[in-house]
């Protein structure tokens, strides 16, 4: 094995993506204490049936939990940031990120 990642595999140079993550820890937002009323931000990631689940999920939360609003979100591409994060944050009071199956 080499510096800088870099390891010698059946004699092809690979890069190796391991070593130190250069985060440091943060602290988790609060808990909602209740849902009832509160608006609630619903991302769906755009993986198959991703937007079915949160269909489901929307009703049970106004349904069972008394959710106040509930907004859906759709990202263009599962792998990409969704642009729109900050307006999301804004106009929410929790959010959930749909993952499909």
């Amino acid at each position: 094995m080499s510096t800088h990642g870099m390891e010698t595999i059946g004699g092809v140079e690979v890069y190796a993506p391991t070593g130190e993550v250069g985060t440091e820890p943060r602290k988790l937002a609060p808990r909602i204490r209740t849902l009832r009323g509160k608006r609630i931000a619903l991302l769906d990631n755009c993986k198959e049936f991703a937007d079915q689940v949160l269909k489901g999920v929307a009703e049970v939360l106004r349904r069972d939990y008394g959710v106040g609003e509930v907004r859906f979100w759709r990202k263009g591409y599962p792998a990409k940031g969704a642009p729109f994060i900050k307006e999301l944050a804004a106009s929410c009071d929790a959010a959930i990120n749909g993952v499909g199956h």
